[in-house]
């Protein structure tokens, strides 16, 4: 094998970084090309007072294998921690404890028998592996006949309707199914709260350490503020890249963008071919990021149901990450899905502060604006693929019909949410399937 053959990666977020580590612990010659100043995609961080903080939120569950193995392998096990945290839920201007089943036989929101159904619920999706089936039924009809449809409108359907809009009723259970799962994995005993794992210092620490561990190869080359601007072909092969910066040739490509943005710089003969790119819809995210002079409540996640209440929760990742709490720093998220052509995509953080002041305060009486100390607002056009019902046959897989073209998209994490263990997962998948097809064996790798 010709250990300098050249791979280019398209995107410096984790799935990117991830693939190039192990392609250049294989020998091959890596060039990363990133649109942004910074390294991580939306795993990426900003500063504030002297310390790394995430612009998205992020935290570990204990069937995040993927992650936390690769963490073991780069060394960063005694910076993972995993905390018990209290969950919360906010209804029609009360604040209920949800994080055990104790908690939820006093949530008197929901008729008694209904929150015996909801426990029973989530200790069967714990329980299922299977989910195929799933993937072609509606979730909330779904919900409503396993918790009851008070239960529903109550706890599920609030989280739907906002995250998704108008695509609410669309959603396939087995994306709803794995959103359990996931958590529920985080029980050692059903009666326990859920124990969430961070990483010191937030997912810098990890994308720290693969940019140091890349950049010390000479066979490696990461140029941030350069997109790509075009994939170019050959006789059905890829040859290079075209950037401001000018032709690289490559062997291959691995695109870690989200498929929106890989679908514009493809060759157009092409496009036809690989129906799926265009066939899976995204919803936008903005994240509303407050520093507070101190905690906003002493819960991790709040799940909100209120109509006087936009957003559907808040994250207070201080009350996880230790590290941020030792750096005096009371970091509360509120992230509000939605399609980029709506209004309220375009609002600036002057806006959204006005909006959500009397809701926080709605919510902790004791809330005053002098709390404040930071105030950031980050969006991304590309959040969440819009999991509707039949999802799993339009995923696009990370073959593609160009020879020498490799993709990864969240859309392929289906069922699984977006996830950094489902982003280093398929970085890594690609990066396999690309080294055995490069070194002349092509085959199903994993």
């Amino acid at each position: 094998m010709d250990k300098l053959k050249h791979i280019v990666i398209l995107g410096a977020g984790l799935s990117g970084l991830s693939a190039a580590r192990d392609l250049l612990n294989n020998g091959y010659r890596v060039t990363i090309l990133e649109a942004s100043p910074q390294l991580g995609g939306l795993a990426s961080s900003f500063q504030l007072k002297g310390f790394q903080v995430e612009r998205f939120y992020h935290f570990l569950c204990r069937a995040d294998h993927d992650l936390i193995n690769f963490v073991r392998e780069l060394g960063l096990e005694e910076r993972l921690y995993w905390r018990q945290n209290h969950t919360a839920f906010f209804h029609n201007g009360r604040q209920y404890s949800f994080g055990t089943p104790f908690d939820l036989l006093r949530f008197q929101a929901v008729p008694w028998d209904q929150r015996f159904r909801f426990g029973m619920h989530i200790l069967q999706s714990r329980l299922r592996s299977q989910w195929r089936w799933l993937d072609q039924i509606p979730a909330k009809p779904w919900l409503i006949e396993n918790i009851g449809e008070q239960a529903y409108y109550v706890i599920w359907h609030p989280l739907l309707k906002i995250k998704f809009g108008q695509f609410h009723e669309k959603i396939s259970s087995a994306w709803v199914w794995h959103r359990i799962w996931r958590v529920a994995q985080s029980r050692k005993w059903i009666w326990q709260r859920e124990s969430f794992g961070y990483l010191e210092h937030g997912s810098s620490t990890l994308i720290s350490r693969l940019a140091n561990l890349i950049n010390a190869q000479s066979t490696s080359r990461i140029i941030t503020n350069t997109p790509a601007q075009s994939i170019q072909t050959e006789a059905d092969r890829v040859v290079s890249v075209l950037t401001q910066e000018g032709k690289i040739e490559c062997d291959a490509v691995i695109s870690t963008i989200a498929l929106p943005e890989l679908s514009k710089i493809m060759p157009a003969n092409w496009i036809s071919c690989m129906p799926n790119i265009s066939q899976v819809q995204y919803i936008g995210v903005v994240c509303a990021i407050f520093s507070l002079k101190q905690p906003f409540s002493r819960n991790f996640w709040m799940n909100i149901n209120d109509p006087s209440i936009s957003f559907n929760g808040i994250i207070e990742q201080s009350n996880l990450n230790h590290t941020l709490k030792s750096a005096n720093l009371n970091l509360i998220y509120i992230p509000f899905y939605m399609p980029t052509d709506s209004a309220r995509f375009s609002m600036n953080g002057d806006q959204i502060l006005a909006e959500y002041l009397p809701m926080l305060k709605r919510i902790n009486p004791s809330f005053e604006e002098g709390w404040i100390e930071d105030f950031a607002v980050y969006k991304t056009p590309h959040a969440q693929a819009i999991c509707s019902t039949g999802f799993k046959e339009i995923i696009p897989e990370i073959r593609t019909p160009i020879s020498g073209l490799y993709l990864t998209d969240s859309a392929q994490f289906y069922p699984e949410d977006r996830t950094l263990s489902a982003a280093v997962r398929q970085g890594r998948k690609a990066a396999k399937m690309a080294m055995i097809d490069l070194n002349g064996t092509h085959q199903n790798p994993l």
